[in-house]
């Protein structure tokens, strides 16, 4: 339970006051956050938004797992097989989102002229 604590503003005199818990300012916004949405809706981006929607491209394997709905082992051996687009950090892989979403077009490209 949190306790504001406010000082008394008087002469000097700077006496701790304790009050009540802090009383809830209504819901909250409905659904996730998103900063780049508000720069896509009319408003220009600052450069803390830019940077953000720059970060987003870059996926890490969590990420990649949530874009490709598939399983974290999956991820790892398309990569140990060098079947998807990534690059190497160190011991970190990352992921381009452009690539992945070209290197999946490219696919369903095969696909469609496979089944012609």
């Amino acid at each position: 339970m949190s306790i504001d604590t406010k000082h008394a503003a008087g002469s000097g005199d700077r006496t701790a006051v304790r009050t009540g818990p802090a009383q809830a300012q209504g819901p909250g916004p409905i659904g996730p956050y998103d900063p780049a949405a508000q720069a896509r809706a009319g408003r220009s981006a600052t450069p803390i938004e830019a940077v953000s929607e720059a970060l987003d491209d870059v996926l890490d394997v969590e990420g990649t797992t949530r874009l490709l709905r598939i399983g974290r082992n999956t991820i790892y051996e398309l990569v140990g097989r060098n079947e998807i687009p990534h690059r190497r950090l160190g011991k970190q892989i990352r992921f381009s989102r452009v690539a992945i979403m070209r290197w999946l077009d490219s696919w369903s490209s095969q696909d469609a002229k496979e089944g012609q």
